[in-house]
């Protein structure tokens, strides 16, 4: 029988006593006054069922009277402790024995004794003795859980540290590694007889697939083949890099394994090469430090995989450099700083060729020693300095060859804290067109000096007697002198600005068509010459280099396109002097000059007497004229303002017959 505490006792916390009772009587009456002291009392009256009770370890104290049938306390005390030595008892009788002898448990602190009067007996006392005896019981078995957890962890540390110490010997032989294969078959056999993870794979990842690269010992349920990429726990480690332990795979978010019928697991990305896993036919079979060591295991994996590839990258950087180093067209040169100095350590080909010394000759000297010429030899220490210092340097320097000094573009490269690529660029023949253009250019502006003052001087001088002669004399002589001053005049203005167009500044801004247009034909002669803009598009141009464009194609339109003026010879370009006003007596038309855009560009077009086709691909010639009067010059330069600005100019007829000039590739503003 079994009673239960009383009323507002915690069945957490009382003490559960187990009475061996001879008889009813003695078992209600204990029952029932330790009841209600809040202590809880299972009744026995079969010894065998008693000590079974104590085997289950259900019951913190025994409670054993002076006789029991026919053993004494001190049998049933004996027979206890011989299977449980611990568990504490209370004896309801004298001390001593029935024949006046010596207490056998005297010395047992775990037996205690209450008189067992049934009149005089102390139930409080009963109580007391059975708390105290119940709560030394349980501070002995909770120390002695105590001791067996910490001795527990202490063996589970120690094989962890034995197992993290065999890791590193793995690390060592991964780091020796010189296959992937290899690395992989060491992982899995390393996790396997280190680990004691009896059943696990390694498989790396492609473009759309896990492939198994190795696996245990141990057969698994199917065959491993590959894994989609996106498939489950082995998918989510690979795009997270989180590692994941599966206590049951039924209830885990990405399912069980794809090659077979496993309960639990762990999975670890190998970094960005794949995944390692492990998995178990018992649930929960993983606890977080096989998980971790599986993480270091698998680390030791990455870093030697990413040895392999980093090894693989740089044998290909190295050959690509080779390949450069020995094919590149440029002068090369390998050195490292030595005692300040950069001491050559290999030179290419092309710097055999091209300075003319040997590797061998140069090997082993300091460049500046080799190459700088005895005059730029502080400039050469500071660019030398200067890319010690670690700073890229790109500069024309003057080096000496074995032929003689030449002009180079120098770019020195700091590599690390001792190397240096220097890479030499031979542009002599560079130089020596840009000095030729350079002298070039000092005559021509002697040339322009001459002509806008030495030329327009005396000029000034003859067309002002010119004027006073013809005030004094009337003779038709004077006017031909006249046209040829006036001829004169428009040769060195034309001249100056073809001289000038390569020299002026260069800048582009939005520019309306039809302003520019106007403004121009105020500043040419036109007589009764009319202009159409039929347009007012906005394009992107130097603004006073359109104006030279316009009013040299306007002039030539005016000074040449009169219908009269259509010869067999086509004599229709630059020539003979403005025409006189349209359809006057004599029957001559007017000239109409129409300014319009293109789908890319603009035109500009004349009614006049036009060019013939055999002469449009010379017109734009220096010095071509077909006419008396012309000097050639105007549409030479029309052609420079469009080359300048990077158009393109074609020459055409326009629907009156006349000529028709067209302008694309230009750019404009909606």
């Amino acid at each position: 029988m079994t009673r239960s505490p009383s009323p507002g006792a915690s069945a957490g916390t009382a003490p559960s006593v187990l009475f061996v009772a001879p008889d009813r009587t003695r078992a209600d009456a204990v029952a029932a006054a330790l009841d209600r002291h809040d202590v809880s009392v299972t009744v026995e009256f079969d010894l065998g069922a008693a000590l079974a009770r104590i085997d289950d370890r259900t019951v913190d104290c025994l409670l054993v009277p002076r006789q029991f049938g026919q053993h004494t306390a001190t049998d049933v005390v004996a027979l206890v402790r011989d299977h449980h030595p611990d568990v504490p008892v209370v004896l309801l009788g004298p001390s001593g024995t029935d024949d006046g002898g010596t207490d056998p448990f005297a010395a047992d602190p775990t037996v205690h004794r209450v008189s067992d009067d049934v009149d005089a007996i102390s139930y409080d006392r009963l109580a007391d003795r059975v708390r105290a005896a119940v709560a030394r019981y349980r501070s002995s078995q909770a120390q002695r859980t105590e001791r067996d957890i910490v001795s527990r962890l202490e063996r589970r540390i120690q094989r962890t540290e034995r197992k993290i110490t065999s890791l590193h010997g793995v690390a060592m032989r991964l780091a020796s590694a010189s296959d992937a294969d290899d690395i992989y078959e060491e992982t899995v056999e390393a996790a396997e007889r280190i680990l004691n993870l009896d059943i696990c794979f390694a498989f790396e990842a492609e473009a759309d697939r896990f492939v198994p690269r190795a696996q245990s010992s141990t057969p698994t349920d199917r065959e491993l083949r590959p894994v989609p990429k996106d498939a489950g726990a082995m998918g989510e480690t690979f795009r997270t890099g989180e590692s994941h332990r599966a206590v049951d795979m039924e209830l885990h978010a990405f399912g069980r394994p794809e090659f077979g019928d496993y309960r639990s697991g762990l999975s670890v990305a190998i970094g960005s090469f794949g995944v390692f896993q492990a998995v178990s036919e018992q649930t929960g079979a993983f606890d977080e430090i096989d998980l971790e060591l599986a993480e270091l295991l698998v680390a030791h994996t990455n870093a030697a995989l990413q040895r392999l590839s980093f090894e693989r990258r740089l044998r290909v950087e190295r050959d690509q450099y080779a390949a450069l180093f020995e094919n590149s067209a440029d002068c090369i040169i390998d050195s490292e700083f030595v005692d300040g100095e950069s001491v050559i350590r290999a030179v290419n080909p092309a710097f055999e060729a091209t300075f003319g010394y040997d590797e061998p000759e140069v090997v082993g000297r300091a460049i500046d020693d080799v190459v700088a010429p005895d005059d730029r030899l502080d400039e050469a220490a500071k660019l030398t300095e200067m890319v010690r210092a670690g700073d890229f340097v790109q500069t024309e320097v003057r080096r000496r060859t074995a032929d003689g000094e030449k002009d180079f573009l120098l770019r020195s490269v700091p590599v690390g804290e001792n190397t240096i690529y220097a890479v030499y660029t031979d542009i002599t023949a560079r130089r020596d067109v840009e000095r030729e253009v350079e002298a070039q250019n000092r005559r021509l502006d002697e040339f322009t000096s001459v002509v806008s003052h030495d030329l327009r001087n005396p000029l000034s001088v003859a067309t002002g007697h010119l004027d006073l002669a013809r005030e004094a004399v009337d003779n038709d002589h004077l006017a031909a002198v006249a046209r040829a001053h006036d001829r004169m005049n428009a040769l060195t203005e034309e001249l100056l600005v073809l001289a000038r167009q390569g020299t002026d500044a260069f800048a582009t801004t939005p520019v309306s068509l039809a302003e520019t247009a106007e403004r121009c034909w105020e500043n040419v002669e036109t007589g009764d010459a009319t202009l159409v803009v039929a347009s007012d598009r906005t394009v992107v141009a130097d603004s006073g280099r359109l104006h030279q464009l316009f009013e040299n194609l306007m002039r030539n339109s005016v000074e040449h396109g009169s219908t009269d003026n259509r010869t067999v010879s086509g004599d229709a370009v630059e020539h003979g002097s403005p025409c006189d006003s349209g359809s006057d007596d004599s029957g001559q038309d007017r000239v109409t000059v129409t300014v319009g855009a293109l789908d890319d560009g603009f035109y500009v077009e004349d009614d006049g007497a036009g060019v013939p086709p055999e002469l449009r691909s010379r017109i734009f010639d220096s010095g071509f004229s077909t006419g008396t009067a012309g000097i050639g010059f105007g549409l030479t330069i029309v052609s420079n303002v469009a080359d300048a600005h990077g158009w393109t100019v074609s020459v055409g007829e326009s629907d009156a017959g006349g000529a028709r000039f067209e302008f694309t590739g230009v750019e404009t503003e909606s």
